[in-house]
């Protein structure tokens, strides 16, 4: 179930669709105005046909005489009229059936766009800074906004102890660890790069840290570098749907190098301070020479 997507053309994808989009939106115009222009004229045949049988009444009650050639011209103009009549319902009914299936698509042109969207914002927000604390709150309104997580967890994999180290977590209380060390499930699968989702989704019950309903491994290349984890969905929402999935592929390479590069920009911005309090240090004149200068 795991679907992947480039999030790099999604601006010209999202032209395409777009104009595509409005391709549609032309289309239903001009076959609504069709349709109206058939119903106007399906009305005005059935004032005539009406009108026709009215003087056939009135040709029939003026006796076999006088009327019958009348009433046979009469007869034979309703019949023609008639059959006009249903071959404009036919097409009508075909005209009302294109419509439905462009409406469907253009609903369905028209979700693809706010879809893809919402794929280039949440990639725009991914990589507009190199604060770690910023970036994790950015996946976190990714999950709980576009995704419609209601609890889950973003664990960093630490390589050296073996273990997966909480990083943040969102309506699990104090259920989450700081450390989990799985040996089986969903997160030891994630660490070693598969990917999880439950379908359909278990009923819902106690939170277990290591019982997760979806698992997304945060990798660059082919290298895990940490694992998001979904508990729990929205109550609103029954299940995952086709967007989630470009969602997790996103998390799954731009959330992952959002994370890496800012976790080392924290790093090295504390080693510099770290070099630079030593540097410090060392060129601070001693008290001895402060004195005699």
């Amino acid at each position: 179930m795991n679907r992947s997507r480039d999030a790099g053309p999604l601006p010209g994808e999202r032209d395409d669709l777009s104009a595509r989009g409005e391709e549609l939106r032309n289309m239903f115009n001009r076959a609504r105005a069709f349709t109206e222009e058939l119903l106007r004229e399906n009305e005005r045949l059935r004032f005539r046909v009406s009108g026709l049988q009215r003087e056939m009444e009135q040709a029939a009650a003026q006796g076999p005489a006088d009327g019958s050639p009348a009433a046979s011209q009469l007869a034979e103009r309703v019949r023609v009229l008639e059959k006009e009549r249903d071959e404009l319902l036919s097409r009508f009914r075909h005209v009302e059936e294109m419509n439905r299936s462009v409406a469907a698509r253009y609903d369905e042109i028209d979700s693809q766009n706010n879809h893809l969207a919402n794929l280039y914002v949440a990639s725009y927000q991914l990589h507009a800074t190199l604060n770690f604390t910023e970036v994790l709150v950015t996946v976190k309104e990714i999950l709980i906004n576009l995704i419609g997580a209601d609890a889950f967890g973003i664990f960093w994999v630490d390589e050296r102890h073996q273990h997966l180290k909480t990083e943040a977590s969102q309506g699990m209380g104090d259920s989450v660890p700081e450390t989990i060390r799985p040996e089986r499930g969903p997160l030891q699968r994630a660490a070693a790069g598969e990917s999880y989702y439950a379908d359909p989704l278990p009923p819902a019950g106690n939170l277990d840290p290591e019982s997760p309903i979806a698992c997304v491994p945060l990798r660059i290349g082919t290298r895990v570098i940490g694992v998001i984890a979904i508990y729990q969905l929205l109550t609103q929402k029954e299940r995952f749907e086709p967007l989630d999935f470009e969602l997790f592929t996103l998390l799954a390479g731009h959330a992952a190098t959002a994370l890496f590069s800012s976790k080392l920009y924290q790093r090295s911005e504390k080693k510099l301070s770290e070099i630079q309090g030593f540097l410090d240090l060392l060129t601070a004149p001693s008290p001895q020479k402060a004195g005699r200068s």
